[in-house]
């Protein structure tokens, strides 16, 4: 039977980086993701990446061509389970099970939804999650920015140059992105922000044909064909109920600065830990500490 060293699950800039550092190390490594890029590649500027500034799906090819230089296994699946018997991590696919001594858990996380009147139904009706993926369907009408992250604002900018009129809705009083990105939405001629806003309802029978949003203690409707909803993302923990991880309260993965979760030979890097500035370049540094980390315990134990 193979005994992987090092088994990474998730193949984003955490999961990718990880796989770089422990190959390097001359470690039997293999990914399991069902996709390369994972949510980077739906941003559709990234410029704080020091030296590059494209797509980040761009940014991810260029980590996984790096990657293929390796020998890396990956395994184009879903896991489905992790358990740990003794000293190693067992971990089953829909096809294989797979064994490793150490493990990276590099999920990142999945969208929030609303969950108010409509989105439902509607979903793939005019409500999406992903402007990289749907803004062209959207060319020249009305539409509807709901959050205040970066990833909202940067998303209702590049939605200007497509749509009629973008509408941010937002329920704070001030957008909690970068001061650039907030100049940059307030220089565009067509676009308005609604501040301490907050949605109630998505109108529609067949199709998006509205938001009803609570603003100023009352009700008001805003005419639109499309809303994206930006409001954050929730970690993708499941996998680990059993292994009985540390969560915090929002169900991140607790870790130490070198990426050790409270199971010993158990890492996690990326968007899914709890670490609070969730960046790309924060991810790729995690994912190399988490690799190192793996790594050291693995000689360790040699």
């Amino acid at each position: 039977m193979k005994i992987y060293d090092i088994i990474i699950i998730g193949a984003g800039p955490a999961g990718l980086t990880a796989g770089i550092y422990a190959a390097r190390e001359g470690l039997k490594t293999a990914i399991i993701s069902k996709d390369i890029g994972g949510t980077t590649n739906k941003i559709l500027m990234l410029e704080n990446w020091p030296g590059f500034t494209g797509p980040g799906a761009q940014l991810m090819k260029q980590f996984y061509d790096q990657l293929k230089k390796y020998d890396v296994d990956f395994i184009m699946e879903d896991t489905q389970k992790i358990s740990k018997q003794k000293n190693l991590f067992n971990i089953q696919t829909k096809k294989q099970k797979l064994t490793s001594k150490t493990l990276i858990l590099a999920t990142g996380t999945e969208r929030k939804q609303l969950n108010i009147k409509g989105e439902k139904e509607l979903i793939g009706k005019g409500i999406s999650y992903c402007v990289t993926c749907d803004a062209f369907f959207f060319k020249g009408k009305d539409v509807a920015v709901i959050g205040g992250s970066d990833c909202a604002a940067t998303s209702a900018i590049a939605l200007t140059d497509i749509a009629k009129k973008v509408y941010v809705i937002y329920r704070g009083e001030k957008l909690r992105c970068e001061e650039i990105n907030i100049k940059r939405l307030e220089e565009k001629n067509n676009s308005e922000i609604f501040y301490n806003s907050v949605p109630l309802e998505i109108i529609g029978k067949n199709k998006v044909e509205g938001l009803v949003i609570k603003k100023d203690g009352g009700k008001q409707e805003i005419k639109v064909e499309g809303i994206f909803i930006e409001i954050g993302s929730t970690p993708l923990t499941q996998l680990t109920k059993n292994l009985k991880l540390k969560l915090d309260k929002e169900g991140h993965v607790i870790v130490d600065s070198n990426m050790n979760t409270n199971v010993e030979g158990f890492f996690a890097a990326g968007d899914v830990t709890n670490h609070p500035l969730k960046q790309v370049v924060v991810a790729s540094a995690q994912g190399a500490i988490a690799a190192k980390s793996a790594s050291h315990l693995i000689k360790q134990i040699k």
